[in-house]
């Protein structure tokens, strides 16, 4: 499901939102746009290799500046990342 909210932004979610997961990790050859290491849409979301769809600046509490598109405003994907450099990015590591 696609819906679009009042404010203008794009939510994906369910197959939606793992066809844009294909996309972008497809249209990034499969690499981190951080560090260039090969990620995987299958391993698991805690491994260094998993793919994750990183957003501009924080996404805000409950997801509330999650804007499924790409671009340059607060919210917005910015690209894909490693797990490894996604963690790194929220101090997570």
């Amino acid at each position: 499901m696609i819906r679009e909210t009042k404010d203008g932004r794009t939510i994906r979610e369910g197959l939606d939102y793992t066809v844009f997961r294909r996309w972008l990790h497809e249209g990034q050859n499969g690499k981190c746009k951080c560090c260039g290491r090969t990620t995987s849409l299958e391993s698991p979301i805690h491994y260094d290799d998993s793919f994750h769809v990183a957003h501009r600046g924080s996404r805000g509490m409950g997801g509330s500046f999650r804007d499924d598109r790409v671009g340059d405003k607060r919210g917005m994907v910015e690209c894909g990342k490693c797990g490894k450099c996604h963690r790194k990015e929220h101090n997570q590591q």
